[in-house]
C-alpha cells in the first residue's frame, strides 16, 4: 500500500482510484440499508482515500528537494540516551523523544528544512543548501542546550552530523552515499558538537557570519579507504 501511486496508468492509482469512486456508492448503500458488511466496506474506502492522500502529501513534502541540487544533510542523534533509559524508565524517555521532535521539526522549519524521519533516538534532516544546514543544526542545538539549562529534566545532549551532496529523493525518504556518509559523521562527533564535512564547510563558509569552524580533523570512516577532513563548528559569541 505504501509504493508509488502518482504514475496514472499504474496498478496502484486505478486500485485508489476505484476506491475513491466507490466511497459515494456504498455510503448511499449504507444509508438506505445499513449493515456490518456495507460499514466495513465504508471503513476500507476511507482507509485507502486516507492513505492516498497520506502518500501524496508525503511525496509533496520533499518534492521541493528533488531537482538535482547540492543539499545539505543532517544526523542528529541523542547522547547516551541509552544511559538515560535504563536511568529514567521507559515513559520518561518517550516524553523526552516526544518533546524533542517537536523541537527539532521547529528548528529544521525555520530553516526552510525538513525532518525526513525519525529514527529511534535520531532525526535525519534535509535543508536547500549547506548553510542553512549549518543554521538549523546550530540553531538546533543551541536550543537544546537552553532548554536543558533551565530545566533538569531535559537531559538531552545532541550530536549533529552535516555533510553536502545529492542524495537520491524518492518519496518520503533520501538514499545513497552522502546520506551514509552523514550518518558516519556521528561516530567522530562529541556529545553536545556539530560536526561538518569539509564540503558542506566550503559550500556554508562564504555564507555564514555568525558561526566559528573550529580545527580541521581527518577522520578515518567505516567502509571507506581515504580519511575524511571535518571540522567543529559553533554559533559566535554576541
Amino acid at each position: 500500500m505504501r509504493e508509488r501511486i502518482d504514475e496514472q496508468d499504474g496498478p496502484m492509482s486505478r486500485m485508489v482510484q476505484a476506491a475513491e469512486a466507490l466511497e459515494p456508492i456504498l455510503a448511499e448503500a449504507v444509508s438506505k440499508r445499513p449493515s456490518k458488511l456495507s460499514k466495513f466496506g465504508l471503513k476500507s474506502a476511507h482507509m485507502l482515500a486516507d492513505l492516498a492522500a497520506e502518500d501524496h502529501r508525503s511525496n509533496k513534502r520533499l518534492a521541493k528537494f528533488a531537482h538535482g541540487t547540492t543539499l545539505g544533510i543532517v544526523f542528529v542523534d541523542v547522547a547516551g540516551f541509552t544511559t538515560y533509559t535504563e536511568r529514567a524508565g521507559d515513559d520518561a524517555a518517550r516524553k523526552l523523544l516526544a518533546r524533542l521532535s517537536s523541537l527539532v521539526a521547529d528548528k529544521a522549519k525555520a530553516s526552510k528544512g525538513e525532518v525526513v524521519k525519525e529514527l529511534g533516538d535520531g532525526f535525519l534532516l534535509v535543508f536547500p543548501a549547506a548553510s542553512q544546514a549549518v543554521r538549523g543544526a546550530l540553531s538546533l542545538r543551541d536550543a537544546v542546550r537552553k532548554q536543558r539549562d533551565g530545566d533538569p529534566d531535559f537531559d538531552v545532549l545532541l550530536r549533529c552530523a552535516i555533510h553536502a551532496g545529492e542524495p537520491l529523493v524518492e518519496q518520503d525518504d533520501l538514499f545513497g552515499y552522502d546520506v551514509n556518509l552523514t550518518a558516519r559523521l556521528l561516530d567522530h562527533c562529541k556529545p553536545d558538537e556539530v560536526v561538518v564535512s569539509e564540503t558542506a564547510k566550503e559550500l556554508a563558509d562564504k555564507r555564514l557570519r555568525s558561526v566559528d569552524f573550529g580545527k580541521r580533523k581527518v577522520a578515518k570512516i567505516r567502509g571507506l579507504s581515504s580519511k575524511v577532513p571535518i571540522y567543529p563548528v559553533e554559533s559566535k559569541k554576541s
